[in-house]
Order: C-alpha cells, then sequence, then structure tokens
C-alpha cells in the first residue's frame, strides 16, 4: 500500500479504543509504530490516528514535496509522528526536529527506539530569529503536543523554554525545506527567517492564535522570499509552500 494513499478507516470498537489508551499497547499509523501513553497522547489523538486522520493534511503536503536527498528544519516536533514518516518518504532525507515541550522528548525518543530511526535528530527550544532573550514563556496545553508560546483556555501551566536563534540553525543546516507546526508563533518567527536555503515549506497556520496583520506578514516573508502556494497540496489550515525562481 503506498505511503497516505486514501483507504478506510480502521473498523475498532470504541471499548477497545479506551483499553488501548489505558494499556499502552501501540499503535501502527502507516507503518510507523506509535507509543501509546495516557500521560502524552491525549485518548482524541489516539482516535485520529487510528481513523487516519491524524496531521494528514500536513503529511500529504510534505509528500507532495520532499526529495531525495533534502534537509528538513522541523518546528513543532510534536509526538514525532510527523517527522518520523516524513523520514521515509524519500531517500538519503536529513531531518534536524526542534520541541518546546520537554514532557515530549520521552515519548519522541521511545518512538524512534521502536522504528529505528535514525536520521531524526530533537532538541529541546524554540527556534526565533535574532532572540534578544535566552528563554521565553511557554504555555503547556491540556493536550501536550499543543503547547504554545501564547496563552488559551486550555493552558494550563507555563514553564520557561530555552530559545535558539533560527537564522543560525539556517546558516548552519543549510535546510531545503521547513515543517512547521507551532500553534500560533509562525507569526513571530517566519517574517524574520532566513529562508533563502529553502525550496518548500510545509505550514500549518493558527487563524484562532493569529492576527490578521501577522498572518499577513507570514504569507508576505513566504512570498518575497520565492515562495508560493501549492494549492493542490494545500488542505484545511495547512500551507505548501514552493519556490519559483
Amino acid at each position: 500500500m503506498r505511503l497516505f494513499s486514501r483507504r478506510k478507516k480502521q473498523e475498532i470498537p470504541h471499548l477497545l479504543f479506551v483499553r488501548m489508551h489505558e494499556a499502552g499497547t501501540p499503535i501502527e499509523y502507516h507503518g510507523l509504530t506509535v507509543p501509546v501513553s495516557e500521560a502524552h497522547m491525549p485518548f482524541p489523538i489516539l482516535i485520529q490516528i487510528a481513523e487516519d486522520a491524524y496531521e494528514k493534511p500536513e503529511l500529504l503536503a510534505a509528500k507532495g514535496l520532499v526529495k531525495n536527498g533534502d534537509r528538513i528544519l522541523e518546528m513543532g516536533t510534536g509526538l514525532g509522528i510527523v517527522s518520523g514518516l516524513i523520514s521515509r518518504m524519500a531517500e538519503s532525507v536529513v531531518i534536524r526536529s526542534f520541541e518546546a515541550n520537554p514532557s515530549l522528548l520521552p515519548h519522541i525518543a521511545e518512538l524512534h527506539r521502536m522504528n529505528d530511526i535514525s536520521n531524526v535528530s530533537v532538541q529541546h527550544a524554540m527556534l526565533q530569529p535574532d532572540p534578544t532573550e535566552k528563554t521565553r514563556t511557554f504555555h503547556i496545553h491540556k493536550y501536550f503536543s499543543e503547547g504554545s508560546v501564547f496563552q488559551s483556555e486550555m493552558s494550563e501551566e507555563t514553564i520557561e523554554i530555552p530559545v535558539v536563534d533560527l537564522n543560525e540553525v539556517v546558516a548552519e543546516f543549510k535546510p531545503t525545506v521547513l515543517v512547521c507546526d507551532i500553534e500560533g508563533a509562525e507569526e513571530i518567527v517566519i517574517p524574520n527567517a532566513d529562508l533563502s536555503t529553502l525550496r518548500a515549506i510545509v505550514l500549518e497556520v493558527h487563524p484562532s492564535m493569529m492576527s490578521r496583520a501577522g498572518m499577513k506578514a507570514v504569507f508576505d516573508a513566504c512570498l518575497g522570499a520565492g515562495l508560493y502556494p501549492r494549492v493542490e497540496l494545500s488542505t484545511e489550515q495547512v500551507v505548501a509552500f514552493e519556490r519559483i525562481d
């Protein structure tokens, strides 16, 4: 079966979902073994995985853009599922990923161990162009993988997270593809980012957390760098951009 071809939802009884969640039984998602934990995987996400819906627009966009030899910079590792699957989409792909929530790191490491993933590295930090502070306040969300620098009604606590200069990372790593899902912080990061090395971007935008001016600044930055939307690869809140020289 081709990765991310259309397929029927898994017909799993609701009670079995509950038992899988409580027991921590791993679940398969397009050939990736995903560890299950009540502490780090909210029950609704387990259902999305089983129903073939978890981060589907982002993954379909990446499938249409990623090429052999790509150097992929990911902002927002989350549960590690997206980068884990992208790591298998083409040959000789290398992924450098950054995750703000430290509690997710053991879960990501376990996913990498279960799937023998060695071409993805993960660092605990937020990327920001030319930061003026070494740390930033981060709001832990009720659903751990949806934490943000912005407070929401689902925020439960705050922590201080390290900040790394995005443009220094770009200069060192020279990514060809950017995958960005950072719960509204894209309006802080993208407008001042060095996008010059990129051939493509997979960007999830969060209108409920972003200002209209911030959204415009994000799109202006991409267009100004010669990166234009691939409409056929963009769905819901995920926009795929590709360079046109």
